[in-house]
C-alpha cells in the first residue's frame, strides 16, 4: 500500500467517525412537540406526550394517519403508491424526520419550544 492510500483511507475513516459522532449527539435532543407540515406550511403541531392518532385529509383524496404512543410518532397508514413512509418506522428524537413525498407531507420533532398559549394545542388542518 503507498502513502497516499493510507492517507486517503485514515481520511475516509476520520470523515465517517466524524459523521458518527455528529448523528448520536443529534439523536441525544430530546423533543417534545410533533409537528406536520404540508408543502411548508404547518397542518398540525402536537405535544409528544398525548398518544393518539392524526388523520391528515387532502382535498385530493390523499390520506396519511400518524400515531403518536411511546413517545415516538409514526405513519400508521398512507394511500400513497410506495408506502415509504410508513416503512421509515418509529421516530423518538429531533434528528429523524418522515417525509411522504407523493403527499408533499412531513413529520418531524422539535425541542422544548417556550410556553406559549394552547391555540398550539389544535389541529389546524384545512
Amino acid at each position: 500500500m503507498k502513502k497516499k492510500d493510507a492517507i486517503i483511507i485514515l481520511a475516509a475513516l476520520l470523515a465517517a467517525l466524524a459523521l458518527y459522532l455528529v448523528s448520536q449527539i443529534s439523536l441525544g435532543t430530546k423533543a417534545s412537540t410533533v409537528v406536520v407540515l404540508q408543502d411548508g406550511e404547518v397542518l398540525m403541531r402536537r405535544p409528544l406526550a398525548i398518544e393518539d392518532e392524526y388523520e391528515i385529509r387532502q382535498e385530493d383524496g390523499s390520506v396519511n394517519v400518524i400515531a403518536v404512543e411511546g413517545g415516538a410518532v409514526y405513519m400508521k397508514e398512507a394511500n400513497c403508491r410506495d408506502g415509504l413512509c410508513i416503512r421509515q418506522g418509529k421516530m423518538k428524537n429531533a434528528a429523524k424526520t418522515i417525509v411522504c413525498l407523493p403527499h408533499k407531507l412531513v413529520v418531524q420533532m422539535e425541542g422544548d419550544a417556550p410556553a406559549s398559549d394552547n391555540s398550539d394545542l389544535d389541529v389546524i388542518i384545512q
